[in-house]
């Protein structure tokens, strides 16, 4: 549970250096993909952001935000990118992601910077979850192989295609999320807790742009987690784009399964983005995409 757990703003190179090398344990990175603790203080010391989750005096997760310029029409000048979030392996299933995220929130809010930023891998269920159903995220832009190739340990050799978070910190949509999770301690606005509308998970006759394609397994109990074919151009109020289930064990066992389904998906999410979708929720599997001008924030 989140109460055991401490957040709160790093500021010495002691703290900063513990945060290199939890990079290292969550991700593996090699040691020039590392931010190091003197850029992070240089970053402190610009007006940026590096907060840490502690339990007792451990520090088992933090996360890194940097000063943003709006790049979109309806922005306000001035936000946040939040860079990095890591969360040692022993401290997951805590709500400790959540926790930090929320942090980082209020710390926005109190110096008026009302968005941020972020990128994520599309094939990672755990992580759409976290950014859409309980942050309240939205998603209209898609970078191929935005990083390169990094050889870490979730990512290996594969091209590092993300998802590029939009969060806008005071809408509705995020002030309810805020009001009805247990770990967004001290996150209610002045006034009522708005209504989260929960969205529906995908229907049977439902638009896909990229279903899963159920294929027998190597044993008759199991089955394969392939893509099925993308289907560009739908119009739909909204339109479902699975994700694999597992994709980290696909990149280490089924190497050519995890490329098809990176393939695919990069297909589909640039087609629905080039034509004004955007997605908002991640339910089933699968995320679900609708027009940017029929939604309200």
């Amino acid at each position: 549970m989140s109460h055991d757990v401490r957040v709160r703003v790093l500021e010495t190179i002691a703290e900063l250096r513990a945060c290199e090398s939890l990079q290292s344990r969550v991700w593996g990175f090699a040691e020039r993909e590392i931010v190091p603790a003197i850029e992070m203080r240089s970053t402190l010391h610009a007006g940026g952001l590096v907060a840490g989750g502690f339990v007792g005096d451990e520090l088992v997760g933090f996360v890194y935000g940097v000063p943003a310029f709006a790049h979109e029409a309806g922005l306000a000048p001035r936000g946040m990118h939040s860079t990095m979030l890591a969360v040692a392996p022993e401290a997951r299933g805590r709500g400790l992601g959540r926790q930090l995220k929320w942090f980082q929130r209020r710390w926005c809010l109190e110096r008026d910077l009302d968005w941020m930023t972020w990128t994520f891998d599309p094939l990672q269920a755990r992580n759409a979850r976290l950014n859409l159903q309980h942050l309240g995220a939205v998603v209209h832009e898609y970078q191929a192989d935005f990083y390169g190739v990094l050889g870490d340990a979730l990512s290996g050799d594969f091209p590092s295609d993300r998802l590029v978070a939009l969060w806008r910190l005071a809408s509705p949509r995020v002030a309810g999320r805020a009001g009805d999770d247990p770990h967004a301690v001290g996150q209610r606005l002045d006034g009522d807790v708005p209504h989260v509308r929960e969205a529906r998970g995908p229907g049977p006759d439902d638009a896909w742009a990229l279903a899963r394609d159920a294929v027998a397994g190597p044993a008759p109990h199991l089955v394969r987690d392939l893509p099925g074919d993308v289907t560009s151009g739908l119009e739909a109020e909204v339109v479902w784009a699975a994700a694999p289930r597992e994709i980290g064990r696909l990149r280490r066992e089924e190497p050519a399964a995890a490329l098809a389904w990176a393939q695919a998906f990069r297909a589909a999410a640039l087609d629905l983005v080039a034509r004004g979708y955007e997605a908002s929720a991640f339910l089933d599997g699968a995320y679900a995409w609708s027009r940017r001008d029929a939604k309200s924030e």
